[in-house]
């Protein structure tokens, strides 16, 4: 299953991976990089090490560590991976180059995923090069960061980096990665954090990155299969399939839709059918 929820967690903090623990996420990051002072990065290095090696098998969620960028980050890498309990690693700030191709080289040997935040000009414009990454198997954008760069002010809900989100979901889609829709600092907005899912969720992404406990349960909601719409997409499948049988590649339904092979492409997405 996809998950709907990913949640970062400051490595360096044991209050708050003993929460996060307990938190209904699908997938869990460890951070090791914003969330993290610089004075604490190898405490949260051998935390997160820790954390991992004590995860108990078939856990409900999945586990990821956001490492550094550079040297440190490859070490970052290859420490929490050694456990074999690590599913993927995210790479911050990512672009083409050396620091990418080492890390994708020790998370392929350590037979986990790579995902790729695009937090800057030349990683966007570069995109369809890191989506096209043999060991890249997820995108991000990291937007607080995107938006510096590109001298845009602070997110307040507004929609003005869809363009960037719209070509970040084509490469992704292109390539067969799941895409992430970048998270929402403004913790204290619940309504807000639930009309921008709904938004990223219409573009297109397929889950969400939280950086509060109180937006799993929001996320998981927005981005799960909805009971009814579930139903109405396995009717629309069975009305299209006696259609075919009929000897009717296409029809008009009930509500005077036109209906073919196309039309029920997200239905059959939807239902696995």
């Amino acid at each position: 299953m996809t998950p709907r929820s990913h949640l970062y967690v400051p490595a360096d903090q044991p209050r708050f991976l003993r929460s996060a623990a307990r938190s209904a996420t699908d997938a869990l990051i460890l951070d090791l990089e914003d969330a993290v002072a610089p004075a604490n990065k190898d405490a949260a290095r051998s935390a997160a090490a820790d954390f991992a090696a004590a995860r108990p098998s078939g856990s409900g969620c999945e586990l990821w560590v956001r490492v550094n960028e550079g040297a440190r980050g490859q070490r970052d890498a290859a420490t929490v991976l050694a456990s074999g309990n690590v599913d993927g690693i995210w790479l911050p700030k990512a672009t083409p180059g050396d620091d990418l191709d080492a890390i994708a080289a020790i998370v392929a040997e350590a037979g986990a995923a790579l995902g790729l935040l695009v937090e800057s000009a030349a990683g966007l414009v570069a995109i369809g090069g890191l989506a096209a990454h043999p060991v890249v198997r997820r995108l991000q954008l990291g937007e607080v960061d995107l938006r510096a760069d590109l001298g845009m002010p602070p997110d307040t809900g507004d929609h003005l980096l869809d363009w960037a989100r719209g070509l970040t979901i084509a490469h992704a889609a292109a390539h067969g990665l799941t895409c992430v829709a970048p998270v929402s600092a403004r913790i204290t907005d619940p309504d807000g954090f639930a009309t921008s899912s709904r938004h990223l969720r219409d573009l297109g992404f397929r889950g969400r990155a939280c950086v509060h406990p109180t937006q799993v349960a929001v996320a998981n909601e927005i981005f799960g299969a909805d009971p009814a719409r579930l139903a109405d997409a396995h009717a629309l499948l069975d009305r299209f399939e006696q259609q075919q049988a009929n000897g009717n590649g296409a029809f008009r339904d009930a509500d005077g839709t036109m209906v073919d092979a196309a039309t029920v492409r997200q239905a059959r997405e939807l239902t696995g059918r």
